[in-house]
């Protein structure tokens, strides 16, 4: 793993996260089996958006911005409560490429991850009756797993008024390695559209030339 110095949030993290990034395996891989989606060539599609600095954030929701406000205080219970000290982190990408990353919540220790969510109270209290981890964030806890080489990932649910959720999730080798397959049919359809609106790109902007120099030709 090798982290790149950012503030989540900021101009440059944003830049960084023109590629497939863990929060958003959910968009080319099935949570439950980790097979490659439907919904794949879509996501493709944004990150070529991103690329080409034409994609507009959609503004952030009421659950993300209360996700956002609440997390220090998330970190500073999960510290209270398991006395392990939580290091944050910009962005992370694996030793032997940068075409996918992510970015932690935190690095805990030397071998461990920290995940943390701030549901709505009824969502909280589902995840305790559960006792799993929600189908929907597989993708990424599994991702950041994978992308780092780190052995466990705490993931944490808090609410001020009620007992976090806490689980301690570890790596799933045959999930990793169907999420390997995955990610390489995604970053072939990720150059194949970039090439194919690069294309396109060029050709518009020669049929603008040649349509101006008609005009002016005939004036």
């Amino acid at each position: 793993m090798r982290i790149i110095d950012v503030e989540q949030g900021s101009e440059a993290w944003d830049r960084l996260r023109a590629r497939p990034t863990a929060s958003e395996f959910q968009k080319f891989l099935t949570p439950a089996k980790g097979d490659y989606s439907s919904q794949a060539t879509a996501y493709a599609a944004k990150i070529v958006a991103k690329r080409l600095g034409v994609y507009v954030e959609p503004p952030p929701t009421f659950l993300m911005e209360r996700g956002i406000e609440m997390e220090p205080n998330a970190k500073h219970a999960y510290t209270l409560a398991t006395g392990r000290e939580i290091q944050d982190v910009g962005f992370v990408v694996p030793d032997n490429t940068d075409a996918y990353g992510g970015s932690p919540d935190g690095l805990v220790g030397d071998d461990g991850l920290i995940e943390v969510k701030s549901p709505l109270p009824e969502t909280l209290i589902g995840y305790h009756a559960e006792g799993v981890l929600p189908l929907t964030y597989k993708p990424q806890v599994q991702g950041l797993l994978f992308i780092t080489g780190r052995a466990w990932c705490d993931f944490y649910a808090f609410h001020p008024e009620l007992t976090p959720f806490l689980l301690r999730i570890e790596p799933d080798e045959k999930y990793h390695a169907k999420m390997a397959v995955a990610l390489l049919k995604l970053l072939k359809e990720i150059q194949r559209i970039e090439s194919c609106v690069s294309r396109q790109h060029h050709q518009l902007v020669s049929l603008g030339t040649m349509q101006s120099e008609v005009r002016f030709s005939d004036e």
